[in-house]
């Protein structure tokens, strides 16, 4: 290893592209009868939600340590954005990795973010504006539940609004499935290029949507203080929408295999007709080209060449012998 490259424990450094994003932040302060916004990291007795865009300025955004009780580890971990996607609890604070995806203009776009849920307060990183969670402006202003309710609601919030653009982008990915497979059944032909990718865009919504399946259900069990009693239905709610999630993912994957075995099936039944029908034509001019060969042999003395109709007999004996062949073959049901 080349020490210059090694990075010791606590180090913050930013490790993605996106270094011209300059940070802005977003405070949300708010309880059942007000809601504030800001642009800073105080603290205050209300709960909070801090929306922080731009990673590149490390220094800036390691001051929210002043502000509130984060370890170094956690905050080394939101500016290596190569992280997979997790939920865990650390010294009874909650910190996750997202890579989102999200549907913009019928295209699927990808995200990443992570975020901490400690006290009162969430916290969220993003290294651009991180459009799939606009809807959360007008919760905050519309939806009076989410300001009345403790703070691992909002959390509860943020991860839906990621279910259901996962479930977006699954539903757009199903339809270019059935597509394939309404292809492969009427013309038995379909495009390998364009399923590879949506085999390889459902392979990466399901690396984002199982784990966080897996490792909710885990912390529900084990860490069942850090949710508020009344809360945790919606939370049971969304672990089922995540399984349903999971599930339809695998049955798709399962369904876009059978898609390829039943093309290459297509393929390979497609080539054995043509290399059959090729093998009987190359059967039916065997004996013919025999014939052609016998009676093309400069013999001295060969009495049937003398004979008047010699052509007309020798063409009418080759098309009877194929004719005849073409009958036995189609008898035999080899075409």
């Amino acid at each position: 290893m080349n020490i210059s490259n090694y990075f010791k424990p606590k180090t913050m450094i930013y490790t993605g592209k996106h270094v011209k994003t300059p940070t802005s932040i977003k405070h949300y302060a708010y309880d059942a009868k007000s809601l504030q916004i800001t642009s800073d990291f105080k603290s205050n007795n209300l709960k909070n939600y801090i929306q922080i865009v731009g990673l590149s300025n490390v220094e800036e955004i390691a001051i929210i340590k002043d502000h509130y009780n984060i370890d170094s580890l956690i905050l080394e971990d939101v500016f290596n954005v190569n992280q997979r996607n997790k939920l865990e609890v650390i010294d009874n604070s909650i910190f996750g990795a997202f890579h989102v995806e999200y549907l913009e203009n019928d295209y699927v776009k990808e995200d990443y973010m992570s975020m901490i849920m400690i006290e009162n307060t969430i916290i969220t990183f993003h290294e651009t504006e991180p459009l799939f969670l606009k809807p959360l402006d007008a919760l905050f202003n519309d939806h009076k539940e989410l300001r009345e309710r403790s703070i691992d609601y909002l959390l509860f919030q943020i991860l839906d609004i990621i279910t259901d653009n996962h479930l977006d982008v699954y539903d757009e990915l199903d339809l270019a499935i059935n597509i394939f497979e309404e292809e492969i059944l009427e013309t038995k032909n379909i495009e390998q290029e364009d399923v590879y990718l949506v085999r390889k865009n459902m392979l990466k919504l399901k690396n984002n949507v199982t784990p966080i399946y897996e490792q909710l259900d885990k912390m529900l069990l084990k860490h069942p203080q850090l949710f508020a009693v009344e809360n945790k239905l919606y939370y049971e709610d969304l672990k089922d929408h995540l399984q349903r999630l999971d599930n339809r993912i695998n049955q798709s994957r399962e369904v876009m295999r059978n898609l390829l075995d039943l093309h290459m099936n297509n393929q390979s039944n497609k080539m054995n007709k043509i290399m059959a029908t090729l093998t009987l034509f190359s059967a039916i001019f065997i004996p013919l080209s025999f014939l052609t060969g016998f009676f093309g042999m400069n013999f001295v003395h060969f009495g049937v060449l003398e004979y008047t109709h010699a052509v007309l007999l020798f063409t009418a004996m080759c098309v009877i012998i194929a004719v005849s062949m073409v009958v036995f073959f189609k008898k035999r049901k080899w075409f």
